[in-house]
């Protein structure tokens, strides 16, 4: 199966500007070094919690070989809990961003239904919002250079909405789409973009309120979780490191099978959890 390839970094806009492709995340040189270490000792110590002290002698103590295996043990499942940490963490911060992106278009939408009802047209709106935005979050805010960029594009007579189309498709976000498809139709009609800003910023608004609803509704539930997937490591480490008779078992050929299926059943009990648990928004 060939593998999928990424998309951009970065998509021109009608002004040939690189902006933000928000449906891919690159992480940064800093991102990636802490992924790798995170990945990399945690996946190694769990190795060695789960497969750590084999080869040892007739008499169960550690031999020369033992302390090779521990070490081939570490970098090995610590290399591999790298490539599976990588993509995991690739799409937690792509996800976060869209997150950050939906938040600070709905208070773009405020601010642009504010600057519409004082009885500004749509370009001195995009003006008033952008300074609003910059003093809510600040210069380098997903939103405000999105803004930024629909300024220049009015001011080099590219059509504001499709440059807000254009917004709605890199983002990947349905309610970003759905206001640009409505607000195309409605600006090229004539129709009330006062009410219709409005109402999807209303829209918008309740629909994170629900979400944030659920997800402190469910914040005992992930304690939970995170507590019964910590638990298993627990027992599988008091077992293998206080109870010497015990452990001799983990380096046997079947106390290595059982230790293998058990982690399969734990790596896919945590992909369920999380799965259940995903609010989309």
């Amino acid at each position: 199966m060939a593998k999928k390839e990424r998309g951009p970094q970065f998509i021109p806009s009608a002004l040939n500007t690189p902006m933000i492709n928000y449906n891919e995340y690159y992480m940064n040189i800093q991102e990636k070094i802490l992924t790798f270490l995170i990945g990399f000792v945690g996946g190694g110590i769990l190795g060695l919690i789960f497969y750590g002290n084999q080869f040892l002698d007739e008499e169960g103590h550690a031999t020369r070989a033992t302390a090779i295996g521990n070490v081939v043990i570490f970098i090995v499942i610590g290399l591999i809990a790298c490539k599976f940490l990588f993509p995991m963490r690739t799409n937690s911060l792509r996800e976060k961003r869209r997150k950050d992106l939906r938040k600070q278009f709905r208070s773009f939408l405020e601010a642009l239904a504010v600057s519409l009802s004082s009885g500004m047209n749509m370009s001195d709106s995009l003006l008033s919002a952008h300074n609003d935005l910059i003093t809510e979050f600040s210069d380098d805010a997903y939103i405000v250079a999105e803004i930024k960029e629909m300024i220049d594009g009015m001011q080099n007579n590219i059509p504001i909405e499709d440059m807000m189309a254009a917004l709605g498709e890199r983002s990947s976000i349905d309610d970003i789409k759905n206001f640009g498809v409505v607000f195309e139709l409605c600006y090229r009609a004539g129709g009330n973009m006062k009410d219709i800003v409005r109402r999807t910023s209303d829209i918008i608004s309740e629909k994170i309120e629900i979400e944030s609803e659920i997800e402190t509704a469910l914040t005992s539930n992930k304690s939970q979780f995170t507590i019964m997937m910590i638990i298993p490591v627990g027992l599988v480490f008091m077992m293998r490191f206080m109870m010497t008779g015990f452990a001799e078992s983990f380096a046997t050929v079947p106390g290595v099978i059982a230790i293998t299926i058990a982690v399969g059943i734990f790596i896919g009990a945590y992909k369920l959890g999380n799965k259940i648990m995903d609010i989309k928004g």
